[in-house]
This record gives C-alpha cells, structure tokens and sequence, in this order.
C-alpha cells in the first residue's frame, strides 16, 4: 500500500512536471491552427466558391492602404511615448526604426523587432530607458484596444473594467507594470547582449517617475486601432458581409481578438488566434465560407502592408522625396 502511493506520488509529480515544461502559448496556437483547419475542411467547398469581382479587389487595395497607414500611425504613436518618458529621441529616426524593425516579428521567436529596436535605442539612451520604451509599446496597444471592446453591447461592468484599464498607463502603476515586465522579459535582452548587460533589469532607479500620463500617444495609437478596424472592414466588404452586423458589435470583436492575437500566439501577428477568435464571436452572424475568405484576405493583406511598409524609406531614398 505504501508503495503504491508512492508510485502515485511520482505519477503526479511527473505529469505536473511536464505540464509546467509546456508552452502554453505554442499549446494554444496549435489549438486555433488546429480550429481554423477544421473551420476550412469543414466549409471548404462554400470557401472555394467565393469570387472577389472588381469591387472586391478595390476594397482589398483599400485594406493595405488602411493597414499600411496604420503601420506609420504606430510607429507615430510610439515615437510621442519616448518622448512621454523623457528621452530626446531627435538624433534617432524613431518612426523609422519602428517601420524597418518591424517586418522582424515574423523571424522565429517574435522578439526580433524588440531585440533590434532595444539595440539601436541603447546607444542613444539608458539601458532602462530602453527597455522602458521597448516594453511600455504594447501595454499601450492593448490600453488603445480595450476602450472599443464594450461597444459590441450595453453591459456597465464591460465598460467598467475595459476603460479602467487606461489606469494602467498612470506613472505610478506604469512604474509597477513596468518592474513586473522587465522580470517576466528579462531574457529577450539579457541572453543577446554582453554579460555586463545582465544586472540591467535589477536597477529601476531610471523608471520614469516623472513621466506624465501618455494622453498624446494614447490618443494616437487609438487611431491606429481604428485605421486597423478599417482594413479588416474592407475585407469583410470585398465579400459583402460587412453590414451585416453593427458597427459597434465589428470593431468589439475585432477588437478584443486583436488584443488575444498580441498577448497570446507563438505565432507572429496573432496568426491562427486572432482568426478563431473571430470565428468564435462572429461565426453566428455570417455565412462561415465568406467569413473564412475574409480572414484569409484580412492575413494577406496585413502581410502585404507589413512588408510595403518596409519599402518605404529604400523607396523614398531611392527617388530622393
């Protein structure tokens, strides 16, 4: 009797050690590939049926521009946060940096937008200063994305908890945020850099304490947002399916799937997460096949204006604007 609990006590011990050697990330990227692949076996037919007519190429071209937009309004967004947390970024082309860096997330391991960009801010500013910058991006991305999420219905405490989340961005919590962040990121930065690098992340003395709250970048990566929206609109309209819901109901799924494809995916852009979260929240108010389609184009044309807007400046250099 004895032994066997002790047989069942390492049974246990064993599996919890593997389950805490899962990544849960990659596990739940698997799962949507593993939806969004049943979605289309299961609709393949309707889905290869769609046809995009002239109308439907011309919503499709303003997707990439939307998108593409959407891309510099970014990397706007993020040049006003530098400035927020008291760097002087005008010997650095920070709108640049961003739009150059940015194609980087598809190399394995989506870091290498953050690795590249922490590597060129760092010979202009602190170490922490850096990092700081690097790691406050995001936060507010998901700020900008959960003010839209409570317009797909009525409910106060949606509203209540959505828009609280802009509390995150005060100085002293983004001082806390910030400090919490640098831990759980440590390794992006200290495993590509020199040793001396390493004890970078346990001095918090340059955290800006002075920093006012962000309304400017704030404001603007809320257009961002809203420019993002507008390219997916259009991929819903190139297949006619755009009005069949509210506005309001459109940009609070779209909203809420963008910002469970930005904290969750292994995958870059959210690729396989944001779509099954779409198909979860709107599968019941569309035709799936010319849902699907949507999706598929909505992927394509994000990575169109993704790698457009790296040809930005090669081009702009190139014909001397």
């Amino acid at each position: 009797m004895l032994n066997l609990k002790k047989i069942q006590s390492k049974i246990v011990i064993f599996i919890l050690g593997m389950l805490s050697k899962i990544n849960i990330k990659f596990l739940v990227t698997l799962i949507c590939f593993a939806f969004i692949g049943s979605s289309i076996y299961l609709n393949f037919e309707s889905l290869s049926n769609q046809r995009i007519n002239t109308e439907g190429l011309l919503w499709l071209l303003g997707g990439i521009i939307f998108s593409l937009l959407s891309i510099i309004i970014n990397a706007y967004a993020w040049k006003l946060l530098i400035s927020n947390i008291g760097c002087n970024s005008n010997n650095l082309n920070i709108v640049k940096l961003f739009i150059s860096t940015n194609i980087y997330k598809y190399l394995p391991g989506g870091i290498w937008h953050f690795v590249s960009r922490y590597n060129t801010l760092r010979l202009e500013f602190s170490n922490q200063k850096s990092i700081e910058s690097i790691l406050l991006e995001p936060l507010l991305m998901l700020t900008a994305s959960s003010i839209f999420i409570p317009f797909g219905g009525n409910k106060i405490f949606i509203f209540i908890l959505c828009w609280s989340s802009t509390l995150v961005l005060l100085p002293v919590l983004r001082q806390f945020v910030i400090k919490k962040l640098k831990a759980m990121k440590a390794s992006i930065f200290t495993n590509n850099y020199e040793k001396e690098d390493t004890n970078l992340l346990k001095d918090n003395q340059n955290i800006s304490l002075k920093s006012f709250y962000p309304y400017k970048p704030l404001f603007v990566e809320i257009i961002f947002i809203l420019f993002r929206f507008l390219g997916f609109l259009c991929c819903l309209n190139a297949f006619s399916i755009g009005s069949l819901v509210t506005q309001g109901e459109l940009i609070s799924a779209f909203s809420f799937a963008w910002m469970i494809g930005l904290v969750v995916p292994a995958a870059p852009g959210g690729l396989g997460v944001f779509e099954s979260v779409i198909l979860f929240s709107l599968g019941s108010f569309f035709p799936e096949g010319p849902l699907l389609a949507s999706l598929l184009c909505y992927r394509l044309v994000s990575t169109i204006s993704d790698v457009g807007a790296v040809v930005i400046y090669p081009v702009k250099k190139l014909l001397k604007i």
